[in-house]
Order: structure tokens, then sequence, then C-alpha cells
């Protein structure tokens, strides 16, 4: 009787293989444990810290940026007893705004009365100071009587003109004035214009608001004086606190 030995269908080492890699595939399909509340809790104050710090540095970077220059800012001035709040852009094109003592100089456009563009082609230089007796209508027109010339003649926008003496303090100027005493309107132009370096020749005192309003401007604005004294008139108001 011979014996054979018979072949193991199923060897030993190959069931282990594949139970093992059963149990490593059921293993990675498993999700993760979920973490204890405790830590949950940290990482959201951990984010919510990270993303406030970002927050806040955006704001310091745009706090610290410069705003833009659009010339709305408001100078406070005190003149006399009066308060005003005007306007950068009607001052800073002055060089000279910043030496002022209890004064303002303002720039306007002619005839829209705002600001000097680079476009303007007639503008109006307004100083306002406190309240001065020379500056009464009654003074100057008396102060000017006595170097007028007896020649009278008119000149569109219902005023007269006037001219002064030879070696008087005003030789060369001319005197318009309102009908019929000259109160409303006083103005003095120089008869000659060039070479003069500067445009605003002609120049009117008058009361408003407790100040002295003193306007520059050039001799084509005389026929529209009342337009000129109201427009201002109404631009000093709207500074005044």
């Amino acid at each position: 009787m011979s014996l054979h030995a018979t072949p193991d269908r199923h060897p030993p080492s190959t069931g282990a293989a594949d139970f093992a890699a059963l149990v490593r595939s059921r293993l990675q399909r498993r999700p993760a444990p979920p973490l204890p509340s405790g830590d949950r809790a940290l990482l959201r104050l951990a984010a919510a810290i990270l993303f406030l710090g970002a927050a806040g540095t955006g704001l310091a970077l745009l706090a610290s940026r410069a705003p833009p220059d659009t010339g709305d800012e408001l100078q406070a001035t005190r003149i006399g007893e009066v308060v005003l709040a005007i306007p950068e852009k009607l001052t800073r094109a002055d060089p000279e705004e910043g030496h002022l003592v209890g004064m303002a100089r303002l720039r306007l456009d002619w005839p829209s009365l705002g600001p000097v563009t680079p476009q303007t082609r007639l503008k109006l230089l307004v100083t306002l100071s406190p309240q001065d007796k020379v500056n009464e209508p009654a003074t100057q027109l008396s102060v000017y009587a006595r170097f007028l010339t007896t020649t009278v003649w008119s000149n569109p926008g219902g005023l007269v003109v006037r001219g002064f003496r030879k070696g008087s303090p005003y030789e060369g100027d001319e005197l318009f004035v309102s009908v019929p005493d000259g109160r409303g309107f006083a103005a003095r132009c120089p008869v000659e214009t060039a070479g003069a370096g500067f445009d605003e020749l002609c120049r009117v005192t008058f009361r408003h608001r407790g100040m002295d309003v003193n306007i520059r401007f050039p001799r084509a604005v005389i026929a529209d004086w009342e337009l000129m004294l109201g427009g201002v008139r109404r631009a000093v108001d709207r500074l005044v606190r």
C-alpha cells in the first residue's frame, strides 16, 4: 500500500494575509473619532483670535491711509467777534493766507463765486477784516470828495464816474459811484491797467456781518457791481458760524 500526500488547497499563510488585508481596509474606512468638546472649543477660540487679529490689522492700515485732499476741510477763523468756518479750497490758492492774523482772504471765481480753478478767467480777491472807521462809506466818500474833479460822466451799470485831480493821492484813478450819493457802491479803479502785474485792480470796501469786506476785482466786472456785492454777501453769510 503506497501513501501519497494530499495537497492543501488553502495554505495557512495565504488565509492570514487575506485576513490582515481585510482588517486594514476596515480600519481605513472607519471615521476618525471625534475630538473631545474641550478641544473643539479651543480650536474655535484660536480661529476667532486669528480672524480678529487680521481684521484689526486691516482696519489699522485703512485708518493710517491719508484721506484724499478734496479742499473741503474747514478752517476756523475769528475776525473780531465773528467766527467763520472757511473751506480750504477758497483760500489755499493764496500763498500769504497763512500769514494773515485776525483776517481772512478768499479767492472766488467770477461769476460762479466758487473756488478758483485752472479754467477761471476772472476772479475776485475778498479780504475780511475787523471793522475800521476809515472804511465807513461816509468816511470814504468825504475823503475822496476833497480830491475829485468837477467832471462827471455815466458808466454802464447805472454808475457815474469822477476823476481825481493831478497831484492828489489818488491821481491816475477813477471813482465809480452809485446814484444818488454813492453810499451803495464806491469803487476806485486805475485808468491805466497795462503792466500792473495782476488783474484785480479795482477795489471797493463795505460793511457786512460786523466785518469790513474789501473786494479787489477786474474792471470788466464793474457793470455787474450789484450782482457782485450780492453774491459776495451771500458767500460770506455761508461762512459765518
